[in-house]
């Protein structure tokens, strides 16, 4: 197989230059020198003493790919001199730099990444032109468009690395070598993206905007993440579970992900079209224009690349031919970037399609030969719907254990159940929730109805990610593996693979364990039958008044929730994501507004994540106290409520937001940093001093013109001058709640206002999560997410 030993000899020879650091010429010389030996072989007789030569006349030509390999790492990489833009990183000064944005802006809940081709540098002396990438951190919620020319003003860096990440070598395999944290913007007229680009973006922020007005969250960031690569809008919980259940590759466009997904599609068009060829044909077509519309980046690119090769491997059917064009495609890659060898989704992509050329048709063997002992029939749908789902992921697996090992430090050993649960379920995640969003384009409506359709697919994803993540013990945390170990594991499997009598040994003593893999679909089937059920009836209500507290960090996000039906939120925090997640997972799933939006204090933190939620779940009414001009964020949501019309009340002391049933929220101060709200509901009481401004227990008397309530959330999550103790004693709360991130960075809550609640029931956020209090108006009952599940109080 010389292609193989070609490729792998020059791939070798990039790393070895990245060891070793020569001058292009020197490898380039040494190549020359074994060239020259290489040309004397051939035309002595030595060549012909020695059979090993005399059969692979190609191995004297290694030596020569190899250093080939390393002169061309060595001639790509960047020149850094007066006219890149990473020669003026770490300067002392500040920096205008002006260029425009060579991908779309990267929406994440606290920051905005952009991505800049610069054109300009002036150090006060005029511009000079340069050329390079930079990344930039931005303010959120501002928007930006691809192409876009900005000028920014600040220091430029060098990307940070430590001992267990290095955020440079990252960045330098995207060729990015600068890095800007704290910029002042300015836009500048014009737009320098390719047209043909900002066609395919734009029409990829259409599909992204409309996933999230027809699904909810958590199962719209699923689908975005799925469908466009888009999995900023997961929640850090929600992808943690994932990560440990070995299922992140789905919401990933990977190399793995592709490989199963396509193996999938193939399956299922070879099953409708009864034509085994043209099931394969359609479905690497289907995996490239998928890849297409998601914008074509480099990474996606190559995902679709290396699932297709999977598929081309699986029809030839010769393990020699599919390693010989993997090793080609490698080569290929690193040709267009030699960095590409140091990128994760490479290798995991790289080392998934191996494991699919190397074990997926033996597997699909041994497994078959085993059921048909059993069941005494050949070719059921039983082998069929077990090869194509659990056999292909196993075949996946064997070969990128070694690689979440050695970078993740950790194993799932619960990823081998998990992830026949799930895969069976991702083409009709894709099918139909491409569809939904696809059709939604035109007629928004009916994309919605088959939004409905495509619904019950991700939330069964999703729950089954969230049950199987709640197992203990599923996930065995290494710690630092050492290098030789993955090295001697890969050796260690490719001797046993090329070795076929251990292969069929080693499947015959795992029989046992196939058997009860065969029952996992059946359970799957089941589970998708009830869950649109259980989901409806889940949200459609308890009948008793609800206050959430949600997890916000320290800030405030309150979600009411009437018998009547009516939804109410107050504030936001700083996550959209995280928001956006709970929302979807409390209101009714046919729900897509909110009755109220309260702004109870315009501060930053406050109302970070609401620009973007408010477009997913508009409100009905506003009622608004503070300042609006008191920052970003509450001016653009003052835009938004303007540009669409949305009636907003200003908040005055004594008014009332009638719910229904006898429920009210009333304002009990208002000032220009917000308000302090008062809910009743029959006997219950709960106060909310989100905006306390100066004067503002004076004006309600430190709580005497209140009286008792039964629940009291603190202010300003707990800083002491906010939270005076003549209002804890005049109050008297059954239970107090504290909104607070975990290790916040200002040290709260007030160590004198923990000091100043001894004796009184305290839940807080960072310990217990969100903490839900309900209550029929004489009994209240309080569940939090975790720590105590139930706290129980007559009124």
């Amino acid at each position: 197989m010389p292609l193989l030993w070609i490729s792998l000899s020059f791939l070798t020879g990039i790393v070895l230059a990245a060891s070793f650091s020569l001058p292009a010429w020197a490898w380039a010389l040494i190549a020359l020198l074994f060239l020259l030996i290489s040309f004397f072989l051939r035309r002595s007789t030595l060549l012909t003493r020695y059979s090993l030569l005399t059969a692979h006349p190609f191995i004297p030509l290694l030596p020569i790919f190899l250093f080939l390999g390393s002169a061309y790492y060595q001639v790509r990489q960047p020149n850094i001199d007066a006219f890149h833009i990473a020669f003026y990183n770490d300067r002392e000064y500040e920096l205008l730099i002006t260029g425009y944005l060579v991908k779309p802006p990267d929406y994440r809940d606290n920051y905005t990444n952009l991505t800049l081709n610069v054109q300009a540098v002036d150090t006060g002396d005029g511009d000079l032109p340069v050329s390079g990438q930079l990344l930039v951190r931005v303010s959120p919620n501002e928007k930006y468009e691809y192409g876009e020319v900005i000028r920014l003003r600040g220091q430029l860096k060098t990307p940070p690395e430590n001992e267990e990440f290095s955020y440079r070598d990252y960045l330098a395999r995207q060729g990015i070598h600068s890095y800007m944290t704290k910029t002042e913007v300015t836009r500048l007229p014009g737009n320098n993206g390719s047209f043909i680009n900002k066609v395919i973006y734009s029409f990829k922020s259409d599909l992204v905007e409309n996933t999230y007005k027809i699904f909810q969250d958590p199962e719209a960031s699923l689908f975005a993440g799925i469908l466009f690569g888009v999995d900023t809008g997961l929640p850090k919980k929600l992808q943690d579970a994932f990560k440990n259940t070995g299922t992140a590759h789905i919401i990933a466009i990977s190399g793995f992900n592709i490989a199963i997904i396509a193996g999938l599609f193939f399956s299922f068009f070879k099953w409708m079209l009864k034509n085994e060829r043209l099931g394969a044909v359609l479905a690497v077509l289907f995996v490239f224009l998928y890849a297409f519309l998601v914008g074509g980046d480099p990474a996606v690119m190559r995902a679709a690349i290396m699932g297709s090769l999977s598929l081309f491997a699986r029809q030839v059917g010769r393990r020699n031919a599919g390693i010989n064009t993997l090793a080609v495609v490698a080569l290929v890659m690193a040709l267009i970037n030699p960095l590409t060898l140091w990128d994760v989704g490479f290798q995991l992509s790289f080392f998934a399609t191996l494991g699919l050329i190397l074990y997926a048709e033996p597997f699909s063997k041994v497994t078959a030969s085993f059921i048909e002992r059993i069941t005494k029939q050949e070719n059921s749908a039983l082998t069929n719907i077990i090869n194509d789902n659990v056999i292909l992921t196993l075949a996946a697996q064997v070969m990128t254990i070694p690689i979440m090992a050695y970078y993740f430090q950790r194993i799932s050993l619960i990823s081998f159940i998990a992830n026949p649960f799930i895969l069976p379920v991702q083409p009709a995640v894709m099918i139909l929730g491409g569809l939904a969003v696809f059709v939604s384009l035109p007629i928004l409506s009916l994309g919605q109805l088959l939004a409905w359709v495509a619904w019950p697919f991700a939330g069964y994803t999703i729950r089954v990610v969230e049950f199987f993540d709640r197992i203990p013990n599923g996930v065995i945390v290494l710690g630092d593996v050492p290098l030789w170990i993955i090295f001697m594991t890969y050796a260690s499997l490719l001797l046993v693979t090329f070795n076929g009598s251990a292969i069929q040994a080693w499947f015959k003593s795992a029989a046992s364990s196939l058997r009860a893999a065969a029952l996992t679909l059946a359970f799957a089937t089941i589970f998708i039958c009830m869950l649109t059920f259980w989901s409806a009836s889940a949200k459609s209500g308890d009948g008793r008044f609800h206050v959430i507290f949600l997890e916000a960090g320290s800030a405030d996000a309150v979600l009411i929730q009437t018998p009547e039906g009516r939804n109410i939120l107050i504030n936001g925090g700083g996550s959209a994501s995280t928001l956006s997640d709970e929302l979807g997972r409390r209101l009714p799933f046919f729900t897509r507004k909110l009755d109220w939006l309260i702004i109870a204090s315009t501060e930053e933190d406050q109302l970070t994540a609401l620009p973007r939620i408010v477009e997913r779940y508009q409100p009905e009414n506003v009622l608004w106290s503070g300042n609006v001009q008191a920052s970003f964020s509450s001016r653009l949501l003052d835009e938004y409520f303007a540009q669409n019309e949305i009636p907003v009340s200003r908040a005055e002391v004594g008014q009332r937001l009638e719910l229904g049933d006898g429920a009210f929220i009333e304002v009990q101060a208002a000032g220009p940093r917000g308000s302090v709200l008062l809910i009743e509901y029959g006997s219950f009481r709960a106060l909310l001093p989100i905006g306390v401004s100066e004067g503002t227990f004076e004006i309600i008397e430190y709580g005497n013109t209140i009286g008792k309530v039964d629940v009291l959330s603190l202010a300003e999550s707990g800083y002491a001058p906010s939270n005076p103790p003549d209002i804890f004693e005049n109050l008297n709360p059954q239970l107090v709640v504290l909104n607070v991130a975990a290790g916040d960075l200002d040290g709260l809550p007030s160590q004198d206002t923990l000091n100043s609640l001894e004796g009184y029931s305290l839940l807080r956020t960072d310990r217990n999560g969100w903490i839900d209090i309900s209550t029929d108006g004489v009994e209240m009952r309080v569940s939090v997410e975790r720590g105590e599940e139930s706290i129980n109080n007559d009124e």
